[in-house]
């Protein structure tokens, strides 16, 4: 370990004195690492956050979401509200006003055939995508204008215009009908040069090497780059030599020591963008040992979190509640960690000793350095933890611990998106194989705020309902927070206007630019 730190140490060295004799930049090209080669571009088949923040740069949503977390109308005159009359009194009829004159790359116009075609898209079960809950919800979907979409929900649904068509925990933007033969969107020509109606079309996709995308001659206003790179470098380090080389002008920072590095290159700055998201520790509630709350308990006040923040250096916020404080107001920050207190811990365990699996991604070396400071800090607890590790893709696979409830505890967490209600994962219902409730926690209260915050007209009773599952989750422990995700950009300090909003997604790239 220590000789790889020298050897990456050199390394960086040397780069940082061959970068003065690099040419000087094109200006108006920006270069944007990307750590995933995509599979495809098509916003309706991605299934990693990068890539559909990148689709979005070619293919919008009708509702987008600001630097500052605000649903913002992209493709539509306003956000749709039982105030403007958009929402029907009931909560079950939703009416979307597309904007006049939004064009695609290829100048043909967007109307409601186009957001007609993206529907029936996503329920055609021979495409691959992720998720398609949300839409299911759909009783129908009707066109009766060439700008007017009415969404007809089976029932009233509060999260509905905040994830139907909108950036979201995914985006699915809207793709042009008219350059797909038929819903089946699968190996489509489409794919060579993607283009939407957003800021930019893709004119060459070098697949494992780099994608380039120049402006939308129909986007108003006109983009400021001329050309935009995505360049695949699927390792962190690798990326990072890149951005202190001069080779990308942006690269995300996937560990906290490349923060304190980057404060010491001339010429590079960090954007920091708070995340709907919360690393934890689940905790699997079905099986012995952890199944006794007061083994939850006991694990809880076992932990000492200034030791665990030690591993991450600080980097990060920590956590109480499983809602991070970016989703204010929704987000209770009465809600603290489990002061450290063995003693109490032993007590609830009635001073027995117990064995207990930790399970975690090989790949993620930070979660690796918080396992081995949880192990050392449950055996005076009394607690035995033996760490397993596995590779990412069977780590969370349908055979593999997570999804087969083989563990005590694991360390993972959750991305939201625009809704509190998306960063919900404690229900029944996802307490299963194919669900994201791997504590398999369920609660017959927990269930009732749920249903009542979902239909509820009153937005304080709404308040009210995630201010009290906030509290029992924090009672019941089926996870304990550890930290809320911070996303860091590396960035030369010759960008501006680069943002992102709290789901990673990219703000407003047609006022991005470089000198």
């Amino acid at each position: 370990m220590r000789l790889t730190a020298i050897f990456l140490a050199l390394v960086l060295s040397s780069c940082a004195t061959l970068q003065h004799s690099k040419p000087p930049h094109e200006p108006h090209v920006l270069r944007i690492a990307d750590l995933a080669d995509p599979s495809s571009l098509n916003p309706l088949l991605a299934h990693d956050q990068e890539t559909i923040g990148n689709d979005l740069l070619m293919v919008q949503t009708l509702i987008g979401l600001s630097e500052h977390n605000r649903l913002v109308p992209v493709l539509l005159t306003r956000i749709p509200s039982r105030n403007n009359g958009d929402v029907s009194r009931d909560g079950t009829r939703i009416t979307y006003r597309l904007r006049h004159g939004v064009r695609f790359a290829d100048g043909i116009e967007l109307t409601s055939q186009d957001v007609d075609f993206t529907y029936r898209a996503i329920l055609d079960s021979r495409n691959n995508v992720l998720s398609q809950d949300a839409y299911r919800r759909i009783a129908s979907l009707e066109t009766p204008g060439r700008y007017t979409v009415v969404v007809r929900l089976k029932r009233p649904w509060n999260a509905a215009v905040s994830d139907l068509f909108a950036q979201s925990d995914f985006a699915f933007g809207i793709l042009p009908a008219h350059a797909f033969s038929s819903t089946q969107l699968a190996h489509a020509s489409w794919e060579d040069h993607a283009f939407g109606s957003g800021p930019f079309r893709v004119t060459q996709w070098r697949r494992g090497d780099r994608i380039i995308l120049q402006p939308n001659a129909y986007f108003s206003p006109k983009p400021k780059l001329t050309r935009l790179e995505l360049r695949m470098i699927p390792d962190g380090n690798s990326a990072f030599v890149a951005l202190r080389t001069r080779d990308v002008d942006i690269a995300r920072l996937t560990t906290p020591q490349m923060l304190q590095q980057v404060h010491e290159t001339p010429g590079i700055a960090v954007l920091r963008t708070p995340e709907n998201a919360t690393e934890w520790m689940s905790l699997q509630t079905r099986r012995p040992p952890a199944s006794d709350v007061r083994v939850r308990e006991a694990i809880a006040y076992a932990l000492d979190m200034a030791p665990i923040r030690k591993t991450f250096a600080d980097a990060y916020a920590q956590a109480g509640s499983f809602f991070p404080p970016v989703m204010a107001p929704w987000f209770d920050g009465t809600i603290h960690p489990y002061p450290h207190d063995s003693l109490r811990a032993r007590t609830l365990l009635g001073g027995k000793t117990i064995d207990a699996v930790m399970v975690i991604t090989a790949e993620n070396p930070l979660w690796s350095r918080i396992a081995t400071v949880v192990q050392q800090e449950l055996a005076p607890a009394g607690i035995r933890l033996s760490i397993k590790k596995y590779p990412t893709t069977l780590f969370n696979a349908p055979d593999g611990p997570i999804r087969n409830a083989r563990f005590t505890i694991s360390i993972d967490g959750w991305l939201g998106g625009a809704d509190p209600e998306q960063s919900i994962v404690f229900t029944c219902a996802q307490a299963n194989q194919n669900g994201d409730n791997i504590s398999r926690y369920c609660d017959p209260a927990f269930e009732a705020l749920f249903r009542d915050q979902a239909t509820t007209r009153a937005q304080s009773q709404r308040l009210r309902d995630f201010r009290q599952m906030q509290r029992r989750i924090d009672d019941a422990l089926p996870v304990i927070p550890i930290f809320y995700e911070t996303y860091f950009d590396g960035m030369d300090t010759r960008v501006h206007g680069f943002a992102r909003n709290m789901l990673r997604f990219p703000v407003a790239p047609e006022r991005w630019d470089i000198f």
